[in-house]
Order: structure tokens, then C-alpha cells, then sequence
């Protein structure tokens, strides 16, 4: 099944290219919102314009909803303003914010003067919240009844509602206003139609305010198992919900910015930045290399009477600096992460750091002693039973140095208030190249006896 989905989407490429429009259409009919949507998103705005052409009206604004924000602020931003407010008109209001989001100030203007006016009093409402916070994020669309209610009168309102939400888990219980409990769906249909609310709802509710950061709004929703959580204003009243799509959007979201902060690379996908964004993107970390390489140049300068009575100990840097490397960004990874989602806990941090270090002492005698194993072809006059010992002890060494400043580095500057995945990159590179190979020169004067 997904061999034959994927040569179905393939097929869009290829059919927008031949301008072939009447099979293109056939084909997007045997195809669902989401997979058009996906295609969508990596085709310029000629082609996607093309695409929503040939859709029918009704599956626009559902293919729309389930592109990344990101292509669809870019498309809606330069279709005919009348086109986008009636698409965006469409679609839930926390889904049109998020794409209205990537919409330039004056693009922004041009789209609200013709959306309906009674849906732009709540989408510019949600746009003055910041847009990685719950507020950004939030559906203003829920369940409420009141305090007093009993579970008939709320089982009376959700069946009269003409336009539910979305996604609709909870009824949550309000007094004037302010959150007072919350029921489950499951809870409500299960229970007397006379019993009052009060006697069936959960008390104690698990909720965030509006300026909560949307990363700790995903953290709180996954310790708790929520499919949605309640948002409340500075005066403790009930604003929105955060509900499970919103959130898996987030997590999805926080961890590509992470892995292409560890990068070097920006927060963003290559796709979704110019040309100059990723050049300032990106120069601070390979410069920040540079610095670190010619470190290292400078450091083993030193050691060049070494290199020409042992020339056969330049043939294995690579494999020590590159052995270090690797494990060194291991370990900062596995940190970096663990600070991300609460796994590292400050009562936990000496036992991460001996395990991580231990763990590169064991791997690096392991491959130490296979690598060394090869001196005997090559050691050039040495004796290759030293020389074997160097390169493994030399492995071991910078597997370990590595490992230990790997894990100690994001540590480090997590607890200095430095974002770990930004600069985790640059100082592990750095010093395990230094380190490792001055360890592997030092100990290569010790025991082969060339001066240092």
C-alpha cells in the first residue's frame, strides 16, 4: 500500500511537468488531502496554484490546512486577497492564525479586511499572542458549561451546537469565567442525566496560562497523557485549549530545531530560508570550526620531530580524531536531549557523566585494540607491538576525553542559561580534536621515546 501511495504522489511531478491536466485530475481524485498536501509543500507557488485549480472547491482549504505552515503562509500570501480570506475563512481559527503567522505585515492587512468580521475580532485576538506560546498555539473553540449545570444540560449543549470544535475530548466547568473542573466525554455519557456537574467532574485541572512557551505546553501534555489543556488569562479565566494535533505539530517542530541547531544549520529547514538567511545561519559554527581546526593545527605543531621519525603515527590521526569526534557527539546528543524533554535531573548528572565516560573508555579499547592491530602492516622500522599500543591507548584516550566533554559541555552551559544545542557543536569538535590528539602525541613521546 504505501509503494502504490508513493508512485501516486510521485506522479504529480511528473504530470505538472507534461502539463498533463486532465490526468492530473483523475489522479488527485484517488488521492487524500494530507498526501496532496505533503506534495504541496516542496512545489513553487506556479505549480501550487495549478494544483488548488484543479482541486475542487471543498478540498481546498482541507489540502491547505495540512501543509506546513510555513508553504502555506508563503502560498496564501500571494493569492488574490478575496482567494486567501475565503480559504482561511474555511479552515479552524487556531489553523488560519498559524498560517496568518507567515504572512508579511502588509499581506497581513490585505487578507483581514476581507475575512469576515466576525471571525477577525478572535484571529486577531490569537495574533497578539507570541507565536511559540500557548496563546499562539491555542484554539479558542471548547466545550463550557456552567458550575451549576447538571450532566444533561451539558449533554443538551454539545448536541445542539451547530459547529462543534474540532477536536472536541473535554467539557470543561466554569464559574464565571474562571476554570472550576473539567469532564471527560466518557464521563458525561456514563453518568444520570439529573446529576449535577459538580458531582462528576475532576477538580484538580492540569492547565497553562497564555504565555506559557509551547515547547513546556507539548512537555506538560505527554507527562499527563492529555488530548488537550486548558489555557487561562492573567486573571485565571479560561481563554482556549492546546488540543493533541497542536501539540504533535510542536514536538515535531521543537525537535527539527534542535536537531539543526546541534547542526549548525539554523532552526529552520533549507527550504523554508533564502539564500543569505542560511549564509548567517550557518557562518558562526563553521567559523567557530575553522578556529577550532587551526587550534589543533597550532597545537601539534610541536610535535613535528615526532612525525618524521614516526611517520606512520600520521597515518592514524584520522582514525582517533575521527573515532573522538563520533563519540563526542554522541554523548552531546543523547545530553542535549535529555535536557530537552526533563530526562536529566540534577541528582542524575554524576551517574550520566561516569556511565558516558565508562562507555567511551570500554568502546574505545575495543577499537583501539582492532585498530592497533594494524601497525604490523605499517609501522615503518617502529616496534609495531609499541606502536600498537600508542594507537590503541591513544584511541581509548580520546574516546574517553571525548565522551566526558561531551556529556559535561551541554551540561555546562545549560547551567549557564547557554541554549546546549546551539553551542554543544563547536566546543565538543573543538576540544576533542585538541585534546584527543595532543593526549595521542603526548603518549606516543612517552612510550616510543621521539622527542615531543
Amino acid at each position: 500500500m504505501t509503494v502504490t501511495r508513493t508512485r501516486k504522489i510521485q506522479v504529480i511531478h511528473t504530470l505538472l511537468r507534461a502539463g498533463d491536466l486532465r490526468r492530473l485530475r483523475r489522479t488527485l481524485d484517488r488521492i487524500d488531502d494530507v498526501q496532496i498536501a505533503s506534495q504541496a509543500d516542496n512545489l513553487d507557488f506556479a505549480d501550487q496554484k495549478q494544483l488548488l485549480q484543479l482541486l475542487p472547491a471543498e478540498r481546498r482549504a482541507e489540502v491547505i490546512g495540512y501543509m506546513r505552515y510555513e508553504s502555506a503562509g508563503r502560498l496564501i500570501a500571494e493569492l488574490a486577497p478575496e482567494e486567501a480570506a475565503q480559504l482561511l475563512d474555511e479552515l479552524e481559527t487556531d489553523d488560519a492564525v498559524d498560517i496568518l503567522q507567515q504572512v508579511g505585515e502588509s499581506g497581513l492587512r490585505r487578507i483581514m479586511s476581507r475575512i469576515d468580521k466576525d471571525d477577525v475580532d478572535e484571529i486577531e485576538e490569537l495574533l497578539a499572542y507570541d507565536a511559540n506560546t500557548a496563546g499562539g498555539i491555542m484554539s479558542p473553540n471548547y466545550f463550557a458549561v456552567a458550575a451549576d449545570a447538571s450532566v444533561g444540560d451539558a449533554l443538551a449543549m454539545i448536541q445542539d451546537e451547530e459547529e462543534p470544535p474540532e477536536t472536541s475530548f473535554y467539557v470543561y466547568v466554569v464559574d464565571d469565567g474562571r476554570l472550576v473542573g473539567v469532564c471527560t466525554l466518557r464521563t458525561l455519557v456514563i453518568s444520570r442525566p439529573g446529576q449535577p456537574i459538580r458531582d462528576v467532574m475532576q477538580r484538580d485541572v492540569v492547565h497553562v496560562s497564555a504565555d506559557t512557551d509551547q515547547e513546556e505546553v507539548a512537555d506538560i501534555v505527554g507527562r499527563y497523557d492529555l488530548l488537550a489543556v486548558p489555557v487561562l488569562d492573567s486573571t485565571d479565566r479560561m481563554i482556549g485549549i492546546v488540543d493533541i494535533d497542536d501539540v504533535v505539530d510542536v514536538i515535531r517542530e521543537e525537535a527539527t530545531e534542535d536537531i539543526l541547531k546541534m547542526a549548525g544549520a539554523g532552526e529552520e529547514l533549507a527550504g523554508t530560508r533564502s539564500f543569505y538567511g542560511s549564509f548567517r545561519a550557518r557562518w558562526r559554527w563553521l567559523g567557530a570550526a575553522a578556529l577550532g581546526g587551526t587550534a589543533a593545527a597550532l597545537s601539534l605543531s610541536g610535535f613535528d620531530h615526532a612525525l618524521s621519525q614516526v611517520p606512520a603515527l600520521a597515518f592514524f590521526m584520522p582514525v582517533v580524531a575521527g573515532m573522538g569526534g563520533n563519540v563526542g557527539m554522541q554523548s552531546s546528543t543523547i545530553i542535549v536531549r535529555g535536557l530537552a524533554v526533563g530526562f536529566v535531573e540534577a541528582h542524575r548528572i554524576k551517574r550520566i557523566v561516569v556511565r558516558e565516560t565508562s562507555l567511551g573508555a570500554s568502546l574505545g579499547l575495543l577499537y583501539g585494540l582492532l585498530i592497533g592491530g594494524s601497525s604490523f602492516l605499517m609501522s615503518g622500522g617502529v616496534d609495531p607491538w609499541l606502536l600498537g599500543l600508542v594507537i590503541m591507548m591513544g584511541t581509548a584516550g580520546s574516546m574517553s576525553i571525548a565522551a566526558f566533554v561531551g556529556t559535561c559541555t551541554p551540561l555546562v552551559l545549560d547551567r549557564v542559561g547557554v541554549d546546549p544545542a546551539v553551542a554543544t557543536g563547536p566546543f565538543v569538535t573543538t576540544s576533542v580534536d585538541v585534546l584527543g590528539l595532543l593526549f595521542y602525541f603526548w603518549l606516543a613521546t612517552q612510550l616510543l621515546g621521539v622527542p615531543g
